[in-house]
């Protein structure tokens, strides 16, 4: 996606039209528009009349693709829409409703919105902090501390044991539902650190052969979800039972209740098995 100033506008563009996606967020849900039945981005002409004479706070330029311009903003205050087929609904909910595309976009939208909100302030010396002017950035107005959208990588890996894979209930998981292994990565650890690590501390086994799969952005609410496969070593699964309450081997004919389809974990789990 090309990108070019401004990033940051107080007032919506002269030129925002058919053209141009509003992708707008009432807290972690978007607005999107059903009236034929699919998922699609909101167009700024469809609700250029709900938003007209309202503050808008910040509009976030994300940039252009195949000729549209994409933007993104909080919901002001009193916005509310009552046009048919238009309803904020929850970002997860959206990930298989979206193509590639239109997930990353959206999840390049919600976490800029994150990031807006979370860096009103220095870390460092507590000043208001103010947009580049250059960049896509915030600048302590008192130290000049530069603070760019942060990022947070986490792994996820699907251990194999002779054509059987292995996948473990998380306490914080809905339900009967089971996944891969996952964690984020700590201060001056590799990622294929880092998947040793979580699979000894979570599981109790150690594990071999680890090689990179594929990522995904996972805007939940800033991480970068990075896949991987490993092969069984050596131990026996021990849940830590801080985390994971209970975990195994399962093949293809026992599977047990799997992720939503469009996560990472899904998407793994249905390549290999």
């Amino acid at each position: 996606m090309k990108s070019n100033p401004p990033l940051f506008l107080n007032t919506i563009p002269s030129d925002a039209g058919a053209a141009s996606y509003f992708l707008v967020f009432g807290k972690d849900k978007l607005l999107v528009n059903r009236a034929n039945g699919d998922f699609k981005f909101v167009r700024f002409t469809e609700i250029s009349d709900v938003l007209e004479g309202m503050k808008i706070g910040t509009l976030h330029f994300i940039g252009n693709e195949n000729g549209f311009n994409y933007y993104c903003l909080q919901a002001p205050a009193g916005f509310t829409i009552e046009k048919p087929g238009f309803e904020f609904c929850d970002l997860r909910s959206l990930m298989n409703c979206f193509d590639a595309d239109g997930f990353r976009i959206a999840s390049a939208a919600s976490q800029l919105l994150y990031w807006d909100m979370s860096v009103k302030f220095c870390g460092e010396c507590g000043a208001e902090t103010k947009y580049s002017e250059a960049e896509r950035a915030k600048i302590c107005k008192k130290c000049s501390r530069t603070f760019y959208p942060a990022v947070t990588p986490a792994v996820i890996v699907a251990v194999m044991n002779k054509g059987k894979i292995l996948l473990a209930h998380n306490k914080k998981f809905a339900g009967g539902v089971y996944s891969l292994i996952a964690g984020f990565v700590e201060p001056g650890e590799s990622l294929e650190e880092c998947v040793k690590r979580e699979v000894m501390e979570e599981i109790g086994i150690r594990i071999a052969g680890v090689k990179y799969l594929k990522s995904q952005s996972w805007p939940f609410p800033n991480s970068l979800m990075i896949g991987f496969t490993a092969d069984y070593q050596s131990g026996e699964i021990k849940p830590d039972g801080v985390e994971i309450d209970d975990a195994g081997w399962f093949g293809r004919g026992n599977l047990p209740e799997l992720p939503r389809p469009g996560s990472l974990s899904r998407s793994i789990i249905d390549a290999l098995i």
